[in-house]
């Protein structure tokens, strides 16, 4: 699966929840927002397939939290 950075604007409480979830099941913020999006998409689309999810582990922060 390849990857594009993409910037998205969240309001403080966004940041924060999404901070607290990505901590509890170690796993980093840009893999809950993936899978926000294949959610969403697949919810009017039964013909949407999402990537199949990798576990993963958090290494290390890519920006500032």
């Amino acid at each position: 699966m390849s990857l594009t950075r993409t910037n998205i604007y969240l309001d403080d409480q966004q940041r924060e929840r999404l901070r607290q979830k990505s901590e509890t099941d170690n796993i980093p913020v840009s893999e809950i927002v993936r899978r926000a999006i294949d959610a969403y998409l697949a919810w009017n689309d039964p013909t949407y397939q999402p990537a199949p999810i990798h576990p993963q582990t958090r290494k290390s922060h890519s920006s500032p939290g």
